[in-house]
């Protein structure tokens, strides 16, 4: 009864998020359907970019987006970019300079599950505060832990701990200044042997948080490979939530 009780508040409260003057402006930046065939619901930005528009507009923001990086003239009138496609740090090297003046008047940024990935994570990092390496970073579909390390935020106050079936990644590059939010356990490790090296069981891994630099903010949440994930209450109030976090200083 607890727990029913508090996704109720939680979704209560997020009605009221972008009920704003002037409204808060959205901008989704999907990537194509991935993962398989049509229907199976793995990284289907096209039904997210759907979804999510209607979802945003009904709570009183102004929504845009496309399946591809917004214009110069769509970033003037966006105040938040919700990133949910394959490779989101793959910008070529006019729209990175357009992100980058975005980001200097203060814009705010949600990068999604895939979206932490991209061809220069050294970079990326800085933007989101950590990113996907490949070759060097890895992944974990499962019924997964989720584990809020920290209630003293806006986006996990109130929120409980849950498992589901979806995905985490580890062994990102983090940047210092990023702020953990919730976290997941690594897969334990075996040597040549398949002996368990029981030092790695319990190592917790970043699966969301917010990073703040020169005046922009970021919001990471790494679970949200399946499309279905985003139907559970718990899980989709706390990205209502990640969305709105980025201007609710201003």
């Amino acid at each position: 009864m607890k727990s029913r009780l508090l996704t109720v508040c939680l979704l209560v409260a997020c009605t009221a998020l972008f009920a704003a003057e002037p409204p808060l402006r959205i901008f989704i930046r999907a990537g194509k359907k991935t993962h398989g065939p049509a229907g199976n619901g793995q990284h289907d930005g096209p039904t997210f970019l759907k979804d999510w528009k209607q979802l945003l507009s009904e709570r009183g923001a102004k929504v845009d987006g496309a399946i591809a990086f917004p214009t110069a003239e769509q970033l003037e009138n966006t105040d938040v970019i919700v990133f949910y496609t394959e490779e989101g740090g793959r910008i070529n090297t006019e729209d990175r300079a357009n992100l980058e003046k975005f980001l200097k008047r203060g814009g705010g940024i949600v990068a999604i599950h895939d979206s932490v990935c991209g061809n220069d994570a050294q970079w990326w990092k800085t933007i989101i505060g950590g990113a996907w390496e490949h070759g060097h970073s890895k992944w974990l579909e499962a019924e997964v832990p989720i584990y809020y390390v920290t209630q003293e935020n806006p986006i996990t106050e109130g929120a409980s701990n849950f498992e589901f079936d979806d995905e985490i990644y580890y062994d990102l590059h983090m940047m210092p200044e990023a702020k953990i939010l919730a976290g997941s356990w690594t897969p334990d490790k075996r040597n040549t042997k398949g002996n368990r090296l029981m030092q790695h069981i319990y190592d917790v891994c970043p699966q969301m948080w917010t990073y703040e630099k020169d005046g922009h903010r970021a919001f990471v949440c790494i679970p949200g490979h399946h499309y279905k994930s985003f139907n559970l209450p718990h899980f989709r109030s706390v990205i209502l939530r990640g969305i709105a976090w980025p201007e609710s200083a201003t």
